[in-house]
């Protein structure tokens, strides 16, 4: 089909159907087509695209919303969407290839016999022995500590400083015992296969995978100047479509390997036609041998987001997360072997699942975060064109695709936020001055945390893009509100909860700890520590002379705290 002719087809309807060899009918094509949009209206997306493939061809790609708040920019189907964690799959596939050319590597090699014996996580167990299969199938045993990454590093930190850091990120987990998610992982497997090759991940990414396999519009969000040509990000704030600032995409560096990948719904097609094909190109070009190939698709740890599942008589199917494999979730969906991932990031939602054994799979990207409600619709989504796929008669119907979970689930009222302020009035009600509380927190591997002071009490800056007003409940704790462009996280429909911060005081009432909850999975908090009263330390002769045994011990002498002050200034 011509490229002019595909152009009017994709202005007129929206949507494009490609090839021969397709199971669907055109019934069947036109009824998806319907669902889709009445799903966006009872569900109120945005926008988003789709794309279906099967047999190696792609059967059905529909852009779907808006470029604007106003409704007069309609998605196309080559316009950019974030991938989020998506990524993590081209991660994997580019370690796989180096490690078919680098013979003398495996997946088992512990990385510090690639990176030397100067190589160190949180002790000698996890720095003598964890390795590749380790770091890609999440079983480190060290939490998210996702809340660093929400606010963004410091933009001119290099990906080796972000490694470098990984010492003091202690596991809550033992080593091989428990799936743990971590896209601090993600990285230090990037970071190995860059020193393995001397080339940036970017780099190897449109080397291994965007350029033979054609990816022509497909990048990374960190190189990105300007966004023109991706789809903006929404949220809604009390039932109103708010924009999110793009700007915040840049807060996955240094950590692109975990998320930084953008695509278009015809890129995406090739990519899971890669997968389905076992490793080759759409011309039967292999990229990847078998042996190393099938190995990004076994299960490594057991019962990742099991608490996912969907299982009969209490719904009308069964849907059953298996494994994690590497940079992809093995399930199996009404019997059928089921691959697949999702992912997020500042406003954007995806999902990708493949059904191998049929050689067909279905991408879905939609505008608005994953916890912004979008979790329902962009599940509902998937699985729709999958039963077509598999010849199944579609277990949601327009009814309960709009209601779902309900009426299997009993779905909560959703708190809104509010466009009037970001946050309740400000008030103190403790006796403690808010100067008491000011001062600069740090940590050796989450960086440095400011406390203000001012006429309203207390305010907090953390990271690139993290402000937060303080309200106290007591004199220790504290609910913090997001500011300017991160406000939609506590304030948002869906997501009005406030983050609590504790402050803690020695026997002298002198604050000494500011406890923040940077892995948002749990219910711990990690420790800043004071470190304003350390003018009297050599700070980088005593950073440049502990070590990572020392400074690990959780900043319990002044030595530590003055490690912690020098490496984030």
């Amino acid at each position: 089909m011509g490229k002019h002719i595909c152009t009017e087809i994709i202005l007129l309807s929206m949507f494009l159907i490609l090839g021969t060899a397709s199971a669907l009918t055109d019934q069947q094509i036109d009824g998806f087509s319907k669902f889709l949009d009445e799903l966006v209206i009872c569900k109120k997306i945005p926008g988003g695209t789709v794309t279906i493939v099967e047999n190696g061809s792609t059967v059905f790609t529909k852009g779907f919303g808006y470029y604007d708040v106003e409704k007069t920019k309609p998605i196309k189907n080559e316009t950019k969407f974030c991938l989020g964690s998506l990524t993590k799959a081209f991660t994997s596939a580019v370690i796989a290839t180096l490690l078919s050319d680098h013979k003398s590597y495996t997946w088992d090699t512990p990385i510090a016999q690639i990176l030397g014996p100067s190589f160190r996580l949180a002790n000698d167990l996890l720095s003598k022995n964890v390795n590749f299969r380790d770091l890609l199938a999440h079983k480190v045993g060290v939490p998210s500590n996702f809340g660093a990454l929400l606010v963004g590093f410091p933009e001119n930190l290099t990906r080796q400083q972000f490694i470098e850091m990984l010492p003091y990120q202690e596991p809550s987990e033992p080593f091989r015992t428990k799936f743990l998610y971590s896209n601090y992982m993600y990285t230090l497997a990037a970071y190995v296969a860059e020193k393995i090759s001397g080339k940036s991940w970017e780099e190897l990414v449109r080397e291994i995978l965007f350029q033979p396999l054609e990816m022509d519009d497909s990048g990374f969000v960190t190189e990105v100047k300007n966004f023109n040509g991706f789809s903006p990000a929404f949220v809604y704030v009390d039932e109103k479509l708010d924009y999110v600032d793009k700007n915040l995409l840049y807060s996955v560096s240094p950590s692109g390997p975990a998320g930084s990948v953008y695509s278009t719904a015809e890129d995406m097609s090739k990519w899971m036609n890669f997968h389905l094909g076992n490793g080759s190109t759409s011309n039967g070009s292999e990229l990847l041998t078998d042996a190393y190939f099938s190995e990004l698709h076994k299960e490594q740890i057991n019962s990742p987001f099991s608490e996912n599942n969907l299982y009969k008589p209490i719904h009308p199917i069964s849907d059953m997360t298996i494994s994690y494999c590497l940079g992809w979730i093995s399930s199996v969906y009404r019997g059928y072997r089921k691959l697949w991932h999702s992912g997020g990031i500042a406003g954007f939602s995806s999902m990708l699942w493949l059904f191998p054994d049929l050689k067909s799979g279905v991408f879905v990207a939609l505008t608005g975060a994953k916890d912004n409600q979008h979790a329902q619709p962009i599940y509902a989504i998937v699985s729709q064109a999958a039963d077509l796929l598999l010849g199944e008669e579609p277990w949601l119907n327009q009814s309960t695709a709009c209601s779902f979970p309900a009426p299997w689930k009993e779905v909560k009222p959703i708190p809104r936020g509010t466009n009037k302020k970001p946050y309740p009035e400000r008030y103190w009600n403790v006796t403690v001055s808010p100067d008491v509380y000011a001062g600069l927190y740090g940590h050796l591997a989450f960086g440095n945390i400011t406390i203000k002071a001012n006429k309203d009490g207390l305010s907090l800056t953390y990271g690139r893009f993290g402000e937060m007003v303080l309200l106290p409940v007591n004199k220790n704790i504290f609910l913090g509100y997001f500011l300017n462009s991160l406000s939609f996280v506590t304030n948002s429909d869906g997501n009005t909860r406030p983050f609590m911060i504790e402050f803690k005081f020695n026997t002298e009432e002198i604050v000494e700890i500011l406890e923040y909850p940077v892995d948002l999975m749990r219910p711990q908090k990690t420790s800043f520590i004071k470190i304003d009263k350390l003018r009297n330390f050599n700070q980088r002769g005593v950073s440049n002379s502990l070590k990572p045994e020392a400074e690990i011990k959780g900043f319990r002498t002044a030595l530590s705290m003055a490690a912690a002050w020098c490496l984030y200034h």
